[in-house]
């Protein structure tokens, strides 16, 4: 590893922050004050990650990366230990990499990516960090996009057409700040490529083998979820796609998997990896049956 050459302090109170300062301004060591709160993370396949704060991007790759999990503010803060931990970055306390969100589609994007694995070119944000770096967003976003929360089965998913739609959904008020403070947690998103498409791929996976495929097929022209209305029949996928989503479910730690994709002219791109998928009712016996055969003696 080459020399560190700063130190990057994150998320830090006001008397921790003071007796850190006092120290390195004595020593001249560098070090840059940044709150996750006020920062954003942009992916795009096969270039680098781009982590920025207050519309300047900052550099993680050179620094010892001091993470302060403090306050309501912790997905970000697990995003950036996850991203050092792959690449084996100086950093402190390994386990604030683990966070409840891990298993979601917005922590799958980074884990994908950092796998070399194909996503929507993707923003991770939060209401607070959107407006703070809401110049750097809308000059990095084509229109439409999509933007995705927390929720499940497509209800915290929308297609947004153009910069008011999007500035009106990230809005930020008092009462949701205090709504968030109370609950002590800020609600994280993501900001997406719109793929143009008229369905996408379910492939039902466990530890490897294909339980079995659907093309979900949208009547609205955006939501492929059936619980949302779409058709669905029963399909097949390619060898390639197949290993490609065995990858997909190792990258994210996912044994029995719902793998979500699209097929593109430059080939497929991943949506979601559901960890909890809705199954055929025959699943579940050749789930046991894998389970006996593999791991129990009879």
């Amino acid at each position: 590893m080459n020399k560190l050459k700063k130190i990057n302090l994150y998320n830090s109170d006001k008397r921790f922050r003071k007796g850190f300062f006092e120290f390195c301004k004595k020593s001249k060591v560098e070090v840059h004050n940044i709150r996750l709160r006020y920062s954003i993370i942009h992916l795009k396949n096969k270039k680098e990650i781009k982590f920025i704060h207050q519309n300047d991007e900052f550099s993680v790759d050179d620094a010892y990366n001091y993470i302060r999990l403090r306050g309501i503010e912790s997905h970000t803060p697990a995003l950036i230990a996850m991203y050092c931990k792959k690449k084996r970055l100086k950093m402190n306390d390994p386990i604030n990499e683990h966070h409840t969100k891990s298993v979601n589609k917005i922590t799958q994007m980074l884990m994908l990516w950092l796998n070399k694995l194909p996503i929507p070119e993707t923003i991770i944000t939060t209401k607070y960090s959107y407006n703070k770096n809401k110049e750097y967003i809308l000059e990095n976003t084509n229109f439409p996009c999509v933007l995705k929360g927390y929720g499940d089965r497509g209800t915290s998913v929308w297609k947004i057409d153009n910069a008011k739609e999007l500035n009106k959904r990230m809005k930020l008020t008092k009462s949701m700040k205090r709504k968030m403070v109370k609950a002590g947690k800020i609600e994280t998103f993501i900001i997406q490529q719109y793929i143009q498409n008229t369905h996408d791929f379910r492939v039902t996976m466990f530890e490897h083998e294909v339980l079995g495929v659907i093309k979900r097929i949208s009547k609205d022209g955006f939501y492929n979820n059936f619980s949302l209305g779409a058709d669905y029949e029963v399909s097949e996928i390619t060898k390639d796609e197949e290993l490609l989503s065995q990858k997909a479910c190792d990258a994210c730690g996912i044994d029995l998997g719902g793998v979500d994709f699209v097929r593109t002219d430059d080939g497929i791109v991943f949506f979601e990896i559901n960890k909890s998928p809705q199954i055929n009712k025959k699943y579940p016996a050749l789930i046991a049956q894998r389970i006996t055969e593999k791991y129990l003696q009879k």
